[in-house]
């Protein structure tokens, strides 16, 4: 349900072409020039960029599987399946993989913002356990992530929804780099106190 001067659309209605699988090409040491490789792996539970290690890739199709400003990947199989990630160009040059899907908004009909935040909602959780299952591994095809149902306000009702979410995910990045700061002096003060190192009272 959703407010009458709301439309629902199918996701691939609104986007500037239809979705893109990633590039098949094995990950290589980074080294170089060449450009960073973004995979499902590197994706983290809450949509960003958050590699172990960053690796490249090594192909002379690599161009052709740039992300741009705007552009989101979702992942379309395994245990990941419908995990996105919303390309911010603040992580580089990235190339992605191919068991990624890549979405392009038509900026004047839907605010990638605004796609990326509905992305992590309820109702598109429940579209994905329902669309993934299959008699082998769970998967999400490219056709099928273009027939998901997108709630759409006017374009700047979604910008202001995009950014009141967006700052909201800010502010809980910055809680929890406190938080495992915190974490960290506490683990070194243990260190201390529960060796003797550091005495309280003598």
């Amino acid at each position: 349900e959703v407010p009458e001067d709301w439309e629902v659309v199918q996701l691939a209605d609104l986007l500037s072409e239809n979705p893109k699988y990633g590039i098949n090409a094995p990950a290589v040491p980074l080294e170089g020039k060449l450009p960073v490789y973004i995979r499902i792996t590197d994706i983290s539970d809450d949509g960003y960029f958050r590699p172990s290690e960053k690796v490249g890739v090594r192909s002379q199709f690599s161009d052709q599987y740039q992300l741009r400003k705007g552009d989101l990947v979702l992942a379309r199989t395994g245990a990941s399946v419908g995990k996105s990630y919303l390309y911010r160009e603040d992580d580089g040059v990235l190339i992605y993989a191919g068991f990624l899907i890549k979405l392009s908004p038509d900026v004047e009909k839907l605010d990638p913002q605004f796609l990326w935040q509905y992305l992590k909602t309820d109702q598109y959780w429940s579209w994905v356990t329902v669309n993934s299952m299959r008699s082998g591994q769970p998967g999400i095809n490219g056709n099928e992530y273009g027939n998901l149902l997108v709630p759409r306000p006017k374009p700047e009702e979604q910008t202001a929804i995009a950014t009141i979410l967006s700052d909201m995910d800010s502010d809980i990045q910055t809680l929890e780099q406190r938080l495992n700061k915190t974490r960290h002096i506490k683990q070194g003060m243990m260190q201390e106190l529960l060796t003797g190192k550091t005495r309280l009272v003598k």
